[in-house]
């Protein structure tokens, strides 16, 4: 068997083409984490009422996942983490609050 290795071009060298279709994902939570065979999964929530209901109970729906590759997963870390600084949001600090309205 020939094994090839893994192409990792330098992002630069690769074109982006932008998508104006790509689903948007809104979420207000972390609901799991985990390593699966190399590859950094992220599952998204979001707090939802059902306000059918007389009175609607919060709930947390799964609307996404995310999986990465290790260095995919490292380069969003220490992007989010330069963004939010530049920004004046302490990335290490939440407050966790969700309402319902």
């Amino acid at each position: 068997m020939n094994m090839h290795p893994h192409p990792t071009p330098p992002p630069d060298s690769v074109p982006l083409i932008d998508n104006p279709f790509t689903p948007e994902i809104f979420a207000t939570g972390i609901s799991g984490l985990s390593v699966i065979n190399g590859i950094v999964c992220i599952t998204v929530e979001s707090a939802r009422c059902d306000h059918t209901k007389a009175q609607p109970a919060m709930e947390r729906v799964v609307v996404g996942r995310l999986a990465l590759s290790v260095p995919a997963a490292q380069g969003l870390l220490a992007g989010l983490f330069d963004f939010m600084g530049q920004h004046g949001i302490n990335p290490l600090v939440t407050n966790g609050t969700v309402t319902c309205q």
